[in-house]
């Protein structure tokens, strides 16, 4: 071996060793795709992310988990860059986990060739489903801040530890009676707080900038206004954020409750004369002293709580009768309150009788003029059925959310007069050009280049009119990839209404267009240029017509003679046939003495080939019968009396074999009567026949109205029509699939005639039977597993 031979050897196996290290060490799923054997490996990933321990050796293992929405899109995207020669491949889809969830991926792959030619292929693909949930639910909770904070009508303030300034909105400065400061030295707030809260902040301040406080921050104070007499109430929360055990941001927001504090002494009163209100509506009352920790409860509450009436309970009902999972929710609800003064949570509570009930807790700490809490008053209002009819929402939300998702073609919702995108699906965003960050945007914002095309204004005349807008063809100018191009689009906007009857949104459903409308451009420019051919054109259409019809009628002819010479030579094969079987069983009774043991055994050969060969003529007339024009009225069919006749005929067989066979209810089939009793009596028999040695047989025949989408996957099968899908399951021999287009076909045999009888026609004659009924007939089976054959035939009525 040369030099150069072992050094190209021992870099070789380096590589090797170095990409097992790299698919080991990642936490990314590592492939290898072999383009010329067409297998696919996997490394352990696939079992670590995704829960797979075996799979296909083919690229089967993957094309069969890409879901069904991304699959002929990532298929013909990495199909194309190997035919094109391309080096670099990447895609975003869904794949199919173990336990039947999908999950978001980012794959990518690296194509090697030799000689010119793609040989292999090696990638990696990134489970990114958290990042993307992730950034959904940031942009979520960014979209309620601001519009909580803007309907509260709450301040936003930010303080920098390091520089002692604080920034803050217009909101927060009106609060603290500043105007015009956006950015002020934090010591110049401290004098805008009333001496007598003024060291408790800063104390509140301080710890707030500890690391080992948690960094949390949350008080109420009051503030002098710019004339030196006005006093506010403020309630301020926030939280630092520490780097290194240092603060370098200190963020939260303000909240005005002077009206708060000036009524809570009032709001006692008004408590108790609103008692007798709030019974009325159905919610009960409830008042704490604080001192004592007695309870003044309503029967409306005791019912609410324990779901009986009784006047002797104590306070501990709120903690006996909550359910277990939501003490901690009701403890940090009591613990917020001693902060805000302000009790407000929602809890089950479990009834003496054991079921279980929604209740909403209002309360409020009441304080005398010193600021020590004297009482704590509320109510509290059975919510059961308003939680449950928000399940039901966030269901019909969730299950709305998923249609458009799963969409077959782009689809987009648009919310508010704003056109704000909400739930836009792949097929959509790709339509676009654009990714998720569109979502939440006004639609002038996330498509720019839609503004001065007439699509926003057609928007806005639906959500103003309620009236849905369809259009063909339209054109649009999109920017793909950094290119603004044309595009043409079939397209609807369908407006969606609230309980109140006006629009609070619309739907986007879009179809490009685009091929179909250039190539009948292309088709309207070229007219002109194939005009002058269209007479020659004709005569040669003309000409190749007469020459199919004769092709066409020499067809049917040569079909008819061999139909005739099938029936016919059969009838004719019967007599001699008949002959031999007759002349053979003379001589067995009149000359057995005189034949010695292997005399015998030929005369007993011939008797078996000549039974055989009867049975293989009578199975050729039946056959050649289906191929004929006769019987071929169709007639509602009830196949279970079918079945049962045939059972009953075959009870002799049955009971040798000692099966056991299962008939559930089947629709009623559109058929020919004396062809499905063929059907149904072969796949019955041969269910019993081909049965395990030692083995009774097990047979279950069911049938049910077969799926749209199950039809409209089976390209034999008619679109517009009902089918019912028949099943004979059993437990026998089986068979291997890579056989199945033989055992339909004649005189194909899996088995020898030792082993099992018949004639190799059976299966094919249940074929003709089903094409004769515009039908379908497949099966499903593994050696030793038994099989199941599935039959699609039209359902009557």
């Amino acid at each position: 071996m040369t030099n150069s031979k072992m050094h190209s050897d021992d870099h070789l196996r380096r590589d090797s060793e170095r990409f097992e290290l790299v698919a080991k060490a990642t936490h990314d799923i590592i492939w290898d795709w072999d383009l010329v054997s067409n297998t696919l490996w996997w490394n352990e990933g696939m079992q670590e992310l995704f829960g797979y321990t075996e799979l296909e050796p083919g690229p089967e293992s993957w094309y069969n988990r890409i879901h069904p929405a991304d699959k002929n899109r990532v298929i013909q995207h990495i199909h194309d860059i190997i035919d094109a020669g391309g080096s670099r491949w990447t895609d975003d889809y869904r794949f199919l986990r173990a336990d039947g969830t999908y999950a978001y991926v980012h794959d990518r792959g690296y194509t090697i060739h030799e000689n010119g030619s793609a040989v292999r292929m090696v990638g990696a693909m990134q489970d990114v489903t958290q990042e993307l949930q992730h950034q959904r639910a940031l942009e979520e909770s960014e979209q309620r801040l601001n519009f909580a904070l803007q309907s509260a009508q709450l301040g936003t303030w930010n303080l920098n530890p390091e520089t002692n300034l604080v920034e803050w909105d217009e909101r927060c400065r009106e609060l603290f009676g500043v105007r015009g400061q956006e950015s002020i030295a934090y010591d110049s707030i401290l004098k805008r707080i009333h001496p007598e809260d003024r060291f408790r902040v800063e104390q509140s301040v301080s710890q707030s900038l500890q690391k080992e406080l948690g960094g949390y921050y949350n008080i109420q104070f009051r503030t002098i206004g710019a004339d030196g007499v006005t006093l506010r109430w403020l309630h301020c929360k926030g939280q630092a954020y520490f780097k290194n055990d240092e603060a370098y941001r200190f963020s939260g927001i303000a909240q005005d409750i002077t009206d708060l504090i000036n009524n809570q002494e009032r709001a006692f009163y008004a408590d108790q004369q609103a008692t007798m209100t709030i019974e009325g509506t159905g919610a009960g009352s409830f008042l704490v002293d604080m001192a004592t920790n007695e309870i003044v409860y309503s029967a409306t509450l005791c019912k609410i709580i324990t779901g009986e009436v009784s006047d002797s309970l104590s306070r501990k009902i709120f903690v006996e009768h909550l359910h277990p999972d939501d003490i901690g929710l009701r403890n940090q609800a009591y613990k917020k309150a001693m902060e805000t003064g302000e009790l407000d949570y929602e809890a089950r509570f479990i009834w003496k009788d054991g079921s279980v009930h929604w209740a909403k807790a209002i309360g409020r700490y009441l304080y005398d003029k010193s600021g020590k809490v004297i009482s704590l008053s509320g109510i509290l209002v059975d919510i059961t059925e308003r939680v449950e009819a928000e399940q039901k929402v966030r269901e019909s939300e969730s299950h709305f959310r998923s249609l458009i998702e799963q969409a077959p073609v782009a689809t987009a919702l648009f919310v508010g007069p704003d056109m704000v995108v909400e739930i836009p699906n792949e097929p959509m965003l790709k339509m676009w050009g654009k990714n998720s960050s569109v979502i939440g945007k006004p639609l002038r914002e996330a498509v720019p280049e839609l503004v001065g095309q007439p699509f926003l204004d057609l928007l806005d005349k639906v959500y103003q009119s309620g009236i849905a807008y369809h259009a063909y063809g339209t054109e649009a100018q999109l920017m793909i990839n950094g290119e603004l191009q044309t595009m043409y689009f079939d397209f609807t906007y369908k407006p969606l209404l609230d309980e109140t009857g006006a629009v609070y949104a619309i739907i986007d459903m879009a179809v490009d267009v685009t091929p179909q409308i250039i190539a009948a451009q292309e088709l309207k420019a070229s007219e002109e240029r194939y005009r002058q051919l269209a007479d020659e054109l004709e005569a040669r259409v003309v000409q190749r017509t007469d020459e199919l019809k004769l092709a066409n009628q020499e067809l049917v002819n040569s079909n008819n003679n061999l139909q005739q010479f099938a029936y016919a030579a059969s009838h004719d094969m019967q007599e001699p046939l008949r002959k031999i079987q007759s002349f053979s069983s003379r001589l067995q009774s009149s000359y057995a003495k005189q034949l010695d043991e292997n005399g015998i055994y030929m005369l007993n050969r011939m008797q078996d080939a000549a039974h055989r060969m009867s049975l293989m003529i009578d199975d050729l007339l039946a056959y050649s019968r289906l191929s004929s024009n006769e019987n071929t009225e169709f007639l509602p069919v009830d196949l279970n009396k079918v079945i049962n006749q045939i059972i009953s005929d075959l009870e002799i067989g049955i009971e040798e074999q000692q099966a056991e066979i299962e008939v559930d209810k089947i629709p009623p089939i559109l058929g020919n009567p004396s062809q499905l009793v063929q059907l149904m009596q072969n796949l019955i028999s041969n269910a019993v026949k081909y049965k395990i040695p030692n083995q009774h047989p097990q047979i279950t025949i069911t049938g049910r109205i077969a799926e749209p989408d199950e039809i409209a996957g089976i390209p034999y099968l008619f679109k517009d029509i009902s089918y019912v899908a028949v099943s004979i399951a059993d437990n026998g021999i089986g068979f291997d699939e890579k056989h199945l287009d033989r055992i339909f076909q004649m005189f194909q045999r899996l088995h020898g005639k030792g082993e099992y009888s018949g004639s190799g026609i059976g299966l094919a004659l249940c074929k003709k039977v089903v094409q004769n009924h515009n039908g379908y007939i497949t099966a499903h089976s593994k050696p030793g597993k038994g099989a199941v054959f599935l039959i699609y035939l039209p359902m009557a009525g």
